[in-house]
């Protein structure tokens, strides 16, 4: 509550007499200015107590007109001193003040209008220092919440210091904590504003003015990334002392939020190491099985999808896959893989048709990425979904598909499912053995030209244009695969044999690099819990 006209009535020693609108004087004052114009309008912001004698004014009727446009400003108060330009309050100013409901406070002649002005400003300093000790009270209530009950407490301790309610969003604007928890129910009027605050970035905020109450939205951001919304209302209009708990409030959970996220990394760390292991067998299967479990995953329906891009888009793909597994609150693990000049960011989830819609939908707005999606398989398969994946997205690479399911792929259904990854990897050596050795330190120049070829259905001028090279750089290529290769690109069967060749590399048995170290034996891996606790422990 700020300093109020009826405080300034109450100063000692001035004997102010109010003589009008009596019935506002709990409007509150913003700072005092004193004018002695017609019209001082265009120098009031609004809640100021303007101080005169009306000189200027000779007229008696020009004091209702001069009354309605200080009204009209949004001032706070009129004070008018009497025993100068006129004896008394004029009638017309008394009149119109009572109609407007505006406050006019009689100044005697020996009152010293710097004595108004000195003691609105001890006041206004008085109610300052009360609001910071207020709002000092609140934070520290606000951290002892977030030391006992973390985002939870402080979206409580928010909501009953300013006496409305609170609610804490993810980046999507999904609902995280809210207090009381009916309050969740306000949110979905409130999307358009928090989309048009998160559109306007981690420095913004946005104010909804309702006839009761003020909602503020403010985004909460960690290491200069959005991590979501804080949503509170409050009885009546902000102030000084809500903006500070607000601006506590959202530095607390800001904090908490890193925190959340700094644990996250390690917990997406640590499953992408174990995750590494289990696609190659590499984990005993009833610690495999621990793992998926603890994962939240049902180790009888789990499903590898492997996303593929070039290397230059890897970081912000496995950011983008975190992120979206994370707002669509997905369970399961992450890791990045290098392949070749590609990245491969594979992840084992769960293996229901909304979950492989959900993954899609980042393919489908990524041109840069395509996704595979492998088989639904136990625990003891994640290998074989894992290669069907990887398979599925070299194939949805080469054709251009956004996402491409190996259930759809049927020839090399026949081909995979009925071969060993070992007998693969030797028939991948046999056609293209020499062509690797060759291409060994040369970036895949030639492999990669055979494939654009072959994707084209030979087509020299599509070839050409894809790899950005003359035709008669192409042609010089073709001629070079054909001698190291021995096989004459003229046969039908022969680009058959190199074109499964090419789908196989480096899927059938595959040797990539895991992004991070792994480093941990297997059955040493620690489980998330454990993480967790030294975290806390920190």
């Amino acid at each position: 509550m700020g300093v109020t006209i009826e405080q300034v009535l109450a100063l000692p020693d001035l004997n102010l007499r109010v003589v009008a609108g009596a019935a506002a004087l709990g409007n509150e004052v913003r700072w005092v200015h004193v004018s002695e114009t017609v019209d001082p309008t265009p120098w009031l912001r609004g809640g100021e107590l303007l101080l005169t004698t009306g000189l200027q004014i000779e007229d008696p009727k020009q004091f209702g007109p001069y009354l309605h446009r200080l009204a009209d400003a949004g001032l706070a108060g009129l004070g008018f001193g009497v025993g100068l330009g006129h004896p008394e309050v004029p009638e017309t100013l008394l009149v119109a003040a009572d109609e407007r409901g505006l406050p006019v406070l009689e100044i005697p002649v020996d009152a010293p209008y710097v004595a108004i002005s000195e003691g609105v400003s001890n006041l206004l300093a008085a109610e300052r220092r009360d609001t910071i000790a207020r709002a000092f009270d609140a934070q520290q209530a606000l951290t002892a919440a977030a030391l006992e009950s973390g985002r939870g407490g402080i979206i409580t301790a928010i909501a009953n210091t300013l006496g409305g309610w609170a609610i804490l969003t993810d980046t999507s604007a999904a609902v995280v904590r809210a207090w009381p928890p009916e309050a969740a129910e306000r949110l979905p009027t409130l999307l358009p504003d928090i989309m048009r605050t998160r559109e306007r970035g981690i420095r913004s905020s946005s104010s909804v003015i309702g006839l009761h109450e003020s909602i503020v939205i403010h985004p909460l951001e960690a290491r200069g990334r959005m991590r979501g919304f804080l949503v509170t209302a409050m009885p009546g209009g902000a102030d000084d002392y809500s903006r500070m708990v607000l601006a506590g409030g959202v530095a607390l959970l800001s904090l908490e939020m890193e925190r959340s996220h700094a644990a996250g990394r390690q917990l997406r760390r640590l499953r992408a190491d174990t995750l590494a292991h289990l696609l190659h067998g590499a984990v005993e299967l009833q610690v495999a099985r621990q793992h998926v479990v603890g994962w939240g995953l049902d180790p009888g329906a789990l499903r590898a999808a492997v996303y593929l891009c070039d290397a230059g888009h890897g970081s912000l793909l496995y950011e983008q896959v975190t992120e979206l597994m994370s707002e669509a609150d997905l369970s399961g693990a992450v890791v990045t893989q290098t392949a070749g000049r590609n990245i491969r960011v594979v992840v084992l989830t769960d293996g229901s048709e909304q979950t492989g819609a959900t993954l899609s939908r980042l393919a489908s707005v990524r041109p840069a990425a395509v996704l595979g999606l492998g088989d639904v398989v136990s625990t003891e398969g994640i290998g074989q979904s894992y290669r069907a994946a990887a398979h599925a997205a070299e194939v949805g690479q080469v054709e251009r598909r956004a996402v491409t399911r190996f259930d759809d792929l049927e020839t090399l259904q026949m081909l995979l499912r009925a071969q060993s990854p070992q007998a693969l990897a030797s028939f991948v050596r046999r056609v293209l053995g020499q062509l690797q050795q060759h291409d060994r330190g040369r970036e895949g120049t030639l492999k990669a030209t055979l494939r654009a070829f072959l994707a084209h259905n030979g087509h020299w001028n599509e070839t050409a244009a894809e790899l950005g090279v003359h035709r008669h750089t192409l042609r010089a290529r073709m001629d070079r695969i054909e001698r190291i290769t021995g096989r004459n690109l003229d046969s039908a069967y022969v680009r058959m044999e190199l074109w499964l060749a090419l789908l196989a590399d480096g899927a059938a048995e595959p040797g990539e690099d895991v992004a991070g170290d792994v480093a941990a034996a297997p059955e040493a891996i620690p489980g998330d819990a454990e993480v967790i606790q030294a975290l806390d422990n920190q």
